[in-house]
């Protein structure tokens, strides 16, 4: 089976870019450690739909784990508003500028789901706002699990 040139030549472009990118963020001086930290702040943004709910429950697990780190300020919750689907499509931003700078503020994000609007959907046509804070914040992957044990299925996409 041969592979088409132009396939190989995207495939290598990519590679490169990406070589490229790790190679500049190795050269920067500017990494975090963050034991050193006075204060860690985690920024808790609920999103929308079941978001709030389950983040509700992650807050109440953090803080019962964290709670001396809290009490003594070590660790901050920051809660941050603005990305239910309503608020996003007033504004017509997958990722209101004022949340994007209100989110690069913290160490540490946590966040619960936010609906990517489809064909159908009384939302305008708005991107990933996950896809957004990928490339926004220079995350290097999402990493999918996937475990289907009954069909012998232990599979991890990097995108």
């Amino acid at each position: 089976m041969s592979i088409d040139q132009s396939v190989l030549d995207k495939f290598e472009a990519v590679v490169e870019s990406q070589r490229k990118r790790i190679m500049d963020m190795k050269a920067q001086d500017d990494f975090i450690d963050y034991s050193k930290l006075d204060k860690l702040i985690i920024g808790v943004c609920g999103g929308d739909g079941i978001g709030p709910i389950i983040m509700d429950q992650a807050v109440r697990v953090l803080k019962a784990l964290m709670e001396e780190e809290i009490a003594s300020g070590h660790i901050v919750l920051r809660p941050i508003t603005g990305m239910t689907i309503e608020n996003r499509a007033a504004k017509l931003q997958s990722l209101p500028d004022e949340v994007f700078e209100e989110i690069k503020q913290c160490d540490v994000l946590l966040k619960g789901p936010m609906v990517t609007p489809r064909a159908g959907d009384p939302w305008p046509n708005l991107v990933s706002a996950n896809s957004l804070l990928r490339r926004g914040l220079e995350l290097f992957a999402a990493v999918r699990p996937i475990r289907i044990p009954e069909k012998n299925i232990d599979w991890t996409f990097f995108r």
